[in-house]
């Protein structure tokens, strides 16, 4: 194939670049215990209840949290996933 390509390298410079790369692919694959997360990662929402039947409505396989949930209990505004809004 006759394209543009890289100059090759000199033989002990290409096997130091080989070793270099497997390194760096066995350092990639390590596993870790907990992947690092950007710190404006917001937190995971946490279920409301346990099983498969909401305790308070009574509804059946339904969300464990509730979309919509009242924001401030007098004033009759909503929130969902932070943006409120006013009825």
């Amino acid at each position: 194939l006759s394209r543009p390509a890289p100059h090759p390298l000199p033989p002990e410079q290409q096997r130091e670049f080989e070793a270099l790369q497997r390194q760096a692919e066995v350092t990639a694959i390590a596993p870790s215990d907990q992947p690092e997360k950007h710190p404006d990662t917001p937190a995971p929402l946490k279920a409301e209840f346990d099983g498969d039947v909401n305790p308070l409505t009574g509804e059946r396989g339904g969300p464990k949290r509730e979309p919509v949930q009242r924001w401030v209990e007098q004033e009759g505004d909503w929130s969902f996933k932070g943006r409120v809004s006013d009825f």
